[in-house]
């Protein structure tokens, strides 16, 4: 498969110390000696017996954002520590999943080892290991009946320990590990730690291992070649075993070729990708009988979506435009098939952990365009609204947002879902496609058209791209234009439901004030206060802030009367008693009269004493500033309440 970079460590003693296990030596770079450390012990699976040696066992970690796939060689003891006791020493590599992966065949565990075995551990440099193909053929010659009533165990979510299997040689028990692997998909190993002996009196991570004695930890027991299945086996895993058997000869040589080729990374613990694997088994095998001779002939499965994609990822990425014409034909049948939500969503995932990025030379390229426009059918159900489009730029975008530049042929594969997008979807992939297109688009909306759209998508973008087209359009020296934009905000409520669920209190203010602003082009006067609250129940205080940051001198008593007026509405109190006294009452708060306190009104009912006597221009003064700071009182206790 050619040569991988390979990290590797020492674990063991130095010979007459006291010294406990630890690392001894390790290679200088991405991984430090206490890393090391720390993963050897993780997967660590009790005291070997020399009989058990030499071991070997597989291992998985994340270092630096990224997975890496480990493989250990214990080896029999040859030294005696200070207290004259034997230990053993664990030779150790591990190579970058993406490593092992991005080659034009998988690594199988074999491959590993005889790698491993042939270098000396000498120097600090990592080594770079030289490793056979992955060979279908020999491993589905490892496959027996237990092999596969292990992988159908394994996709229980439990572990499994082979007991019964002592008489096997080490190198025996290895390749059956790999052929166990071998029955899942390739993915899988991305979370498999086996291990061709365990101590089953200690508790470890290990999944798949032998064992002299069964486990006493949860894991599934299965003893070795018995032909008597549990009745405690779950049906899901009897069904995936029924399954491999339908495979033999060189059709279980192809199906083991086939799932080498799904490399995406799966986990043993999550049960959708456990799942996963079973309907892709299943799906298969169905499509896969033919009639050959009398005889039922297994024709190898066609590959799964997921494989495609890997593919065309691979042939973008080295530039291979014939290949990839091929593989948008098979991807395309795909997407013509029933894609369901899961499906749409399993697939997005892959997009996002395998980016795609054409290089440069293929800007231009008719099939890198052709596989956008399949990938988004794929992934995307019609029609597109804004908040697909967003997800969109995160799955195939990484790290670009709207305001960054996307891959050509990405936009323009876009382009041609325009028409079958919702209105939200389309002013968000016609921004991303630029200024020119946005106008076309927008160019065909109405007021009303652009205002429903900014409160139905409740998109921050969309309502920033109505409000400036809003302002372009109502233009002072345009009358009629200044009429439609206002008549449309007043009929979406001034889009008070959009911008009360994006916008944060401070944020609410200042697009109301815009919003108030592009309908008014003026401060507001006493009338326009009455006229955009009159239908407004119980309007935000940050609509209400907004209106008092745009008012007009004198407005006061007007913005108090319709809120006091709103309010009474929503109480259903109009035309009561109380309304008629809360009207007499902010009269005369905001009376240039005066009215004296309280207790001066009261005395003056009580002994019949007419009008007070007109007051100096001083107390007139006075009392019109008192007004105003009453006014302004009233308005902040209503906000605050």
């Amino acid at each position: 498969m050619g040569r991988l970079t390979a990290h590797w460590a020492i674990l063991g003693k130095t010979p007459e110390s006291l010294d406990d296990y630890g690392v001894i030596r390790c290679s200088a770079g991405a991984i430090s000696n206490a890393e090391f450390g720390m993963w050897l012990k993780a997967f660590t699976s009790g005291t070997m017996e020399p009989k058990a040696l030499p071991r070997v066992a597989t291992s998985y970690f994340a270092a630096g954002g990224e997975p890496w796939l480990g493989l250990s060689l214990q080896r029999e003891p040859d030294s005696q520590d200070g207290f004259h006791r034997p230990y053993a020493m664990t030779y150790y590599v591990c190579v970058r999943w993406a490593d092992v992966i991005a080659g034009p065949s998988a690594a199988s565990y074999r491959a590993l080892y005889e790698a491993l075995a042939g270098e000396d551990f000498s120097g600090d440099a990592p080594f770079r290991l030289s490793l056979t193909a992955y060979d279908e053929r020999h491993l589905a010659a490892q496959v027996n009946g237990t092999a596969r009533r292990a992988a159908a165990l394994l996709l229980t979510g439990r572990p499994v320990c082979v007991v019964r299997a002592g008489h096997l040689p080490p190198e025996g028990r290895l390749d059956f590990l790999d052929a166990v692997a071998a029955l899942l998909p390739y993915g899988f190993r991305h979370t498999l730690a086996v291990s061709t002996w365990t101590n089953s009196a200690s508790r470890h991570r290990i999944r798949l291992s032998f064992a002299e004695v069964p486990p006493t930890h949860g894991a599934w027991e299965l003893p070795w070649e018995a032909d008597d299945r549990s009745a405690s086996f779950p049906p899901q895993a009897l069904l995936y075993e029924k399954e491999l058997e339908r495979y033999q000869g060189d059709d279980l040589r192809d199906l083991v070729g086939w799932l080498g080729t799904l490399v995406e990374p799966r986990d043993f613990d999550d049960v959708s990708d456990r799942a996963a694997a079973s309907r892709l088994l299943r799906g298969h095998a169905s499509e896969g009988v033919a009639a050959y001779g009398g005889q039922s002939v297994v024709r190898p499965p066609r590959p799964s979506v997921e494989q495609l994609l890997h593919q065309c990822r691979e042939s973008i990425a080295h530039a291979e435009e014939q290949r990839l014409g091929a593989l948008n034909v098979q991807l395309a049948e795909r997407a013509r098939d029933r894609v369901t939500d899961q499906d749409r969503k399993t697939y997005r995932v892959f997009i996002r952990a395998n980016p795609i990025r054409p290089p440069e030379r293929l800007s231009g390229s008719a099939a890198v365009r052709d596989f956008f426009e399949i990938l988004l059918r794929l992934l995307y159900a019609a029609p597109m609204h804004a908040a697909d489009v967003e997800e969109m730029l995160v799955d195939l975008g990484g790290q670009h947002r709207l305001e960054h530049g996307l891959s050509p042929a990405l936009l323009a594969a876009m382009s041609k879902l325009l028409p079958a997008s919702a209105p939200s979807g389309r002013l968000l992939i016609a921004c991303l496609q630029g200024s020119e297109h946005l106008h076309k688009v927008l160019a065909v909306m109405s007021e009303d058209e652009l205002c429903h759209v900014a409160v139905r998508s409740r998109n921050r973008k969309v309502l920033e791209i109505v409000i400036t087209e809003a302002d372009r359009r109502a233009l002072p020296t345009d009358p009629r234009g200044m009429e439609a934009v206002r008549y449309a905000l007043a009929r979406h409520r001034y889009l008070i439901e959009a911008i009360s669920s994006i916008c944060a209190a401070e944020e609410s203010v200042l697009r109301y004030q815009d919003v108030l602003w592009v309908g008014h082009r003026r401060y507001l006067t006493s009338a326009d206060i009455k006229e955009i609250l009159a239908d407004l129940d119980s309007p935000p205080r940050t609509f209400l802030l907004a209106i008092m940051t745009l008012g007009a001198p004198g407005t006061a008593p007007a913005l108090l009367h319709t809120m006091a007026g709103g309010t009474m509405r929503e109480l259903s109190m109009t035309g009561t008693p109380v309304a008629d006294t809360v009207k007499a009452g902010l009269d005369r708060m905001l009376s240039r009269d005066g009215g004296g306190d309280g207790r001066t009104a009261r005395h003056g009912r009580r002994t019949g004493l007419g009008r007070l006597a007109p007051v100096s221009t001083l107390g007139k003064a006075l009392a019109g500033t008192s007004i105003v700071l009453v006014a302004a009182a009233a308005l902040a206790l209503w906000l605050w309440l």
